[in-house]
């Protein structure tokens, strides 16, 4: 991709730091960082020597060579600085999830609509290889109709983790805990892989994290528009396989009327099937598939580039980012009354 597109980044953090190797990678020029400590911003012009640097993201937004802003601020900002984007006629990529209310999304879609500029969330499990290639097979119908699909997010908070993100502490900025920064992500895999989600009962565990206002660990039981069952665990107290791995780990299974399919780890899909002619062997149990890796979020940045210069809908448009926000804040709603809420 030529260098010729030229971004601003607001937000300089780690998801800031992530999406300026991911514009290095796929040739995209940071013109400007943005962020209200200046240290951060300069980590960011590490990578990129030719960016300016400063602490008010409204001189970037008026500078008339920045096609696009990247927002990676915290949840409750988000909208704001969509809004002032969108009326300086600049694209949008933001970080999810897109908001911090369903209010602030609508927003959000109607300014860069009437402003007719491209409104991308940054949800990167969209652009995962692996995910993509269950999708095929559960759509290729290799265990059958899915019955139940679990997925884990197994993590543990530590001070590193609260050191990089002081703002995650207060819900008038973070809007939840890790069912709005985590589970957001794991709604839409599920979206990606069983469909539209009907229904969603969740409950807040005890909290081990009390300096934090949301929820540490959340569990949430969600019934799909197809009559799938999908249970969900969100967690930041698990320490012994995400100390281990020293970050989150991630499991996914799912049971259909023809057998299971396991993803034990980020590169491999592991297939029980009793569905006839897959394979040579038919005495075998397990087949394994691997799945080479790659760098999402430099797919989900020249994605988001080439559907500005195609003048195409990303495929994570504002439009459809809305739906996963909504089932989160379903999720909240339930963990406030007890009760199952319809989406």
């Amino acid at each position: 991709m030529e260098a010729t597109f030229r971004i601003a980044i607001i937000g300089c953090g780690w998801a800031g730091r992530r999406h300026a190797e991911a514009c290095k990678t796929a040739g995209v020029l940071v013109r400007w960082a943005v962020d209200t400590n200046v240290g951060r911003a300069r980590a960011v012009q590490g990578l990129h020597p030719n960016a300016r640097v400063t602490a008010n993201y409204r001189d970037a937004i008026a500078d008339p060579d920045v096609n696009a802003v990247d927002i990676c601020l915290p949840h409750a900002l988000h909208a704001a600085v969509t809004l002032d984007a969108a009326r300086a006629g600049k694209h949008v990529l933001c970080e999810k999830p897109m908001a911090a209310t369903l209010e602030e999304a609508d927003q959000m879609i109607a300014a860069t609509e009437h402003a007719q500029v491209t409104l991308m969330i940054a949800e990167n499990v969209r652009f995962d290889p692996l995910l993509r290639k269950v999708a095929d097979l559960l759509n290729d119908g290799i265990i059958g109709r899915p019955a139940l699909i679990q997925v884990n997010r197994e993590a543990y908070l530590n001070q590193s983790f609260l050191e990089e993100r002081r703002w995650f502490l207060k819900n008038s900025l973070s809007a939840g805990g890790i069912m709005m920064s985590g589970g957001v992500h794991d709604i839409e895999k599920l979206r990606m892989l069983v469909g539209e989600v009907e229904s969603i009962q969740a409950v807040r565990v005890r909290q081990r994290f009390t300096q934090m206002e949301g929820d540490d660990t959340s569990v949430a039981l969600v019934r799909f528009c197809d009559g799938t069952t999908g249970v969900m665990i969100e967690s930041f107290m698990m320490m012994s396989l995400a100390t281990a791995a020293g970050s989150e780990v991630h499991t996914l299974r799912i049971d259909g009327e023809l057998g299971s399919l396991v993803v034990p780890n980020e590169s491999t899909i592991r297939i029980y099937t009793e569905r006839p002619g897959l394979w040579a062997d038919p005495g075998a149990v397990q087949h394994d598939l691997h799945v080479a890796s790659a760098d999402t979020f430099a797919l989900e940045m020249e994605h988001f580039v080439n559907s500005i210069r195609r003048g195409e809908e990303p495929l994570t448009s504002g439009r459809w980012q809305r739906r996963p926000l909504q089932v989160v804040l379903a999720a909240y709603e339930s963990m406030r009354t007890g009760q199952s809420v319809r989406v």
